[in-house]
């Protein structure tokens, strides 16, 4: 940096600075060593949309005197802000940068793009157009009909970008939704992105946001990229690393993600299970291949059923979905493994060579049953609330999560909810579910019998605001178990246009959208 050193993080990035309105579009620009093209951007910017309101968010990762030219550009226009990083504050570089941009941006839509010119900013009335005819999500894609990606300048980096396209569109069935999930450059609803934390790694935040919000309306408009006018690319090798380790994370790291492929991995191995073991009962034990099928089947299976719920299946195991329905199908495919393996036996074919035919069937079979199962059954948090309603949704919730009862507050302050005071004001100021648990005192107790009380808040949150509060509360010697705030958001996820239907209509009592769970136990 030129100027002085307090001058680096004099940044306008409060939510309270003066505006000349809400922003309509938010634009998220990271920078690095862009002092040529700030000033031309921002020029094109305004040009482009003439009396939108907007406001750009600059985050600059600059060693020259680019973060200077912001400041300066931030304190003549209020229209743009500034957010200069040093430190340890870059560490995660153009991601992380990306990431504090959006935890800026207030306007009703989020445009990322970079600041190397090769965007053009006169495509940004284009993609504003179609999120307002309802698109969840646009992408300027280079890929799709009329796009180009010679901007990306050597034809061995244009060979690298579209490999990498066709690797992430391959393993994740969300990337297929655009035929440029990499691009840097796309516009969304903010409340889309409200409450995600991300974790990309690298510079692919789209794929991310594809992968994590399953079920987007996206929307492709082809985009020529520019040639760089000023500056060099940021792309390197260790950029390309970063992005297989992003793939590594988005596959193990989000539940139901690559769910194919998934399913695939554990079959096969499965298979280095039940082959090896139906070899020896046959071969070294001599057992005959009908008797030996039945221990080896039922410890490929064990094996299948224990990877399978915790990867493949993970995110119905966190919805609250019990693994009865996957068993009834792992028992229905075993059981056409075994009339496969018998006629196959029966034939002459050698026991393996019969076990591994059988296996490859019935893993298919297994694969289209539960792939059937998932796409037309509705969560059971979903069913519940279709079946007994509100009261019915809380006193399920209740249940669950080992609550004495769970109710309904409407989000109007602390007044008369009975709860600590402030707590229910930063749930809905922060968005956030909170556990919280009392102890009886603050003295250290001997008895292990000593009751606590334990409260889950959970924001029932409808177009970018706080609709309602579902508090469940639970007054025992243990607090709640650890998955239980994980159920309990996902549960209220799941019923919240019935929650915040019942909030409009929920007079200031909260006891009379109170639901208690039925009679049991201590959990």
């Amino acid at each position: 940096m030129t100027g002085p050193a307090i001058r680096a993080y004099s940044v306008p990035v409060t939510p309270e600075r003066p505006r000349g309105g809400a922003p309509v579009v938010s634009l998220v620009i990271p920078t690095r060593n862009e002092a040529n093209n700030v000033q031309p951007l921002v020029n094109r910017v305004t040009a482009a949309l003439g009396a939108t309101p907007v406001e750009i968010c600059f985050v600059d990762d600059s060693d020259d005197n680019t973060g200077d030219l912001l400041l300066d550009l931030a304190q003549s226009n209020p229209s743009i802000r500034a957010l200069l990083r040093q430190g340890a504050d870059r560490k995660g570089g153009l991601s992380t940068a990306v990431v504090a941009g959006l935890h800026m941006a207030r306007g009703q839509y989020v445009c990322v793009m970079d600041a190397d010119l090769q965007h053009p900013p006169e495509l940004i009335p284009v993609l504003l157009a179609e999120a307002e005819r309802g698109a969840d999500l646009v992408v300027a894609s280079r890929y799709a009909p009329g796009g180009s990606h010679e901007g990306l300048g050597t034809p061995v980096r244009r060979l690298v970008s579209r490999e990498a396209t066709v690797v992430a569109r391959v393993l994740f069935k969300e990337a297929r939704q655009s035929s440029d999930p990499l691009s840097g450059y796309f516009l969304c609803r903010r409340s889309l992105i409200d409450g995600i934390e991300f974790r990309p790694v690298g510079f692919k935040i789209l794929l991310e946001l594809l992968v994590c919000v399953p079920d987007l309306r996206v929307v492709d408009v082809p985009v020529t990229q520019a040639t760089r006018a000023e500056g060099v690319s940021k792309a390197t090798a260790r950029q390309g690393l970063l992005y297989l380790r992003h793939l590594w994370s988005l596959f193990f790291d989000v539940p139901g993600s690559a769910r194919v492929w998934k399913f695939g991995l554990v079959g096969l191995s499965g298979l280095c299970v039940f082959l090896p073991v139906l070899a020896a009962l046959i071969g070294v034990a001599g057992l005959n291949p009908l008797i030996a099928f039945i221990p080896a089947f039922a410890l490929s299976a064990a094996w299948n059923t224990a990877l399978n719920w915790r990867l493949t299946f993970g995110d119905q195991r966190r919805g609250g979905q019990g693994p009865r329905h996957y068993l009834e199908f792992a028992l229905l495919s075993g059981c056409v493994m075994f009339c496969v393996f018998a006629v196959l036996v029966d034939i002459g074919v050698p026991s393996v060579v019969a076990g591994l035919a059988a296996a490859l069937v019935a893993m298919l079979l297994n694969g289209l049953v539960n792939r059937a199962h998932l796409h037309h059954s509705p969560s059971m948090w979903a069913s519940v609330a279709i079946d007994h309603g509100v009261q019915g949704g809380l006193a399920r919730l209740a249940d669950e999560v080992g609550a004495d009862r769970a109710y309904l507050l409407p989000a109007r302050g602390d007044a008369s909810s009975g709860l600590p005071e402030g707590l229910l004001a930063h749930v809905i100021a922060h968005r956030r579910p909170v556990l919280l648990t009392e102890a009886a005192s603050y003295r250290a107790q001997r008895r292990s019998n000593i009751e606590t009380a334990s409260r889950m808040l959970l924001p029932v949150v409808r177009d970018d605001r706080v609709a309602a509060v579902v508090v469940c509360e639970r007054f025992a010697p243990g607090g709640f178990e650890a998955a239980a705030l994980e159920t309990a958001t996902l549960a209220v996820a799941a019923i919240e246009p019935l929650l915040t239907a019942a909030s409009s209509d929920q007079p200031e009592r909260p006891e009379v959208a109170a639901a208690r769970a039925a009679p049991g136990p201590a959990r």
